[in-house]
């Protein structure tokens, strides 16, 4: 029992503080992104595919931007699964609904970096006459033609935020000074893809992840039965 105890020990604090990493890597993965693109104060909505080209051929800053960016979406996957943990017993049709839709539109962004970005990015590998001569397969892509249409469906991931931000508020199932920057910069990332208000929007929520990694990180698992020197009783159940 005691190797068992001690095993179990060692998997919640890596779990727990892993979780705490994700808190704190995504803001900045996804504000480093934000900043890399060109043209950042313009409020423009023009999303030309010559627009676009304009922005990454040749950008290997932003092309390094879009990878973080992809590494930021499956972080985004343990912080809905710990909101969702938070919620489950207060509120748990909140907590699904807003924790498998967050989870499905993190996946759906990942679609899109590795789509239209990565793809991309080897693209700009390319002589130029080459570069070129693709460019009716770049408009498709940024078309959203065939099963790219799919990628329609990422304002699901703001969205799920949103539900898991009023949520935590109402609840309290978190300090409020870690809900509302998470509502509020949930609320701003459901914008007409502006990079400006992307970056504010992820300031803002970084200011309530931080504080809740923070936490984690720090948290002991006092309440736990391996997290006590006192053996356990014959029999005694194991929580985990």
């Amino acid at each position: 029992m005691d190797r068992l105890s001690l095993a179990l020990g060692h998997a919640e604090l890596l779990e727990r503080r892993g979780t705490a990493l994700a808190y704190f890597l995504y803001p900045a993965a996804a504000g480093f992104a934000f900043a890399a693109h060109p043209n950042l104060l313009t409020l423009s909505l023009e999303k030309t595919t010559a627009a676009r080209v304009a922005a990454f051929h040749g950008n290997g800053l932003m092309h390094f931007g879009h990878l973080m960016m992809g590494i930021g979406s499956m972080l985004l996957v343990f912080i809905a699964l710990e909101y969702m943990r938070r919620l489950r017993r207060i509120s748990p049709w909140t907590s699904l609904i807003g924790g498998v839709t967050a989870i499905i539109g993190a996946m759906i962004l990942a679609m899109d970096k590795a789509a239209l970005c990565f793809v991309p990015s080897a693209f700009d590998t390319l002589p130029e006459g080459q570069f070129q001569a693709l460019m009716p397969g770049i408009e498709a892509m940024f078309g959203f033609q065939g099963w790219l249409g799919i990628l329609h469906l990422l304002p699901l991931l703001p969205l799920g935020f949103v539900v898991l931000g009023v949520g935590l508020v109402k609840s309290r199932a978190v300090p409020r000074r870690e809900a509302i920057p998470l509502l509020a910069g949930a609320l701003l990332m459901c914008n007409p893809d502006i990079d400006i208000i992307g970056l504010a929007a992820t300031a803002i929520m970084a200011t309530g992840m931080w504080q809740h990694g923070w936490r984690l990180w720090r948290r002991r698992a006092q309440a736990e039965p391996w997290a006590t020197s006192v053996p356990l009783a014959p029999g005694a159940p194991v929580r985990c």
